[in-house]
């Protein structure tokens, strides 16, 4: 008895599964859409799953509790994929998500950082300058939205954050006098060498002035400026 119970179980698991990965009348989805599971290092997992109405991401815990981390409505589910929640990319015991509030060009997307073991939102991280996949620097930098006079270092393993002064007012006086809209356009890609983040900017002082280049040097180890 318990042989068939179990295999019922089974039977009406995937039939469940395959409901919420499959949209008949417009079949179309099941190309646009991947059900395909990420499976972290932790036995988590994180997915999505659709039908005709919508289509949401579900992270799953290793005790199989299940979370609804995202969703999209019925007349937006074709944009699953370039709009809200796109990749993922796992930490020691968090995760981040590409947020893209934009589905065309040129906005840059947002990031939001997650527990692994739980689903929970730990921080929205915002718009990246420079993300590491180094595993002793696993640093995602950024720089503040409001206030443009500093870099945020935010480690996505501890979840422990340090900033770094900028020349007071040059970020957001490029903004104003050139055509650029965000602080993050004006940042070449940055760099980390034996424990030495390097990164270039551009930024001028008059509207028709040439424009300069800044660098930075972090010693993320003291974290310090150099």
């Amino acid at each position: 008895m318990k042989i068939i119970v179990t295999f019922i179980f089974i039977i009406i698991s995937q039939f469940s599964s395959a409901q919420n990965c499959s949209c008949k009348e417009r079949p179309q989805l099941n190309e646009i859409i991947s059900c395909e599971k990420t499976t972290f290092k932790n036995g988590a997992k994180i997915y999505y799953q659709f039908n005709c109405d919508s289509s949401w991401l579900v992270f799953e815990s290793k005790t199989k509790e299940k979370k609804k981390l995202f969703s999209l409505d019925k007349s937006l589910i074709e944009l699953t994929g370039r709009l809200g929640y796109l990749s993922w990319a796992e930490y020691n015991n968090t995760f981040i998500i590409e947020n893209r509030l934009v589905s065309g060009c040129c906005d840059p997307s947002e990031f939001v950082l997650f527990d692994k073991n739980n689903g929970k939102k730990i921080a929205n991280l915002g718009r990246e300058i420079y993300h590491s996949n180094i595993k002793k620097y696993p640093y995602f930098v950024t720089i503040d939205s409001k206030e443009s006079n500093f870099l945020n270092f935010f480690n996505l393993s501890t979840n422990k954050l340090f900033k770094i002064n900028l020349p007071k007012g040059r970020i957001e006086k490029t903004l104003k006098i050139t055509t650029e809209i965000f602080f993050e356009s004006l940042f070449e890609e940055g760099e980390i060498k034996n424990g030495i983040f390097e990164i270039e900017y551009r930024y001028k002082t008059r509207h028709n002035g040439k424009w300069l280049i800044g660098e930075i040097k972090v010693d993320l180890n003291k974290q310090t400026l150099i």
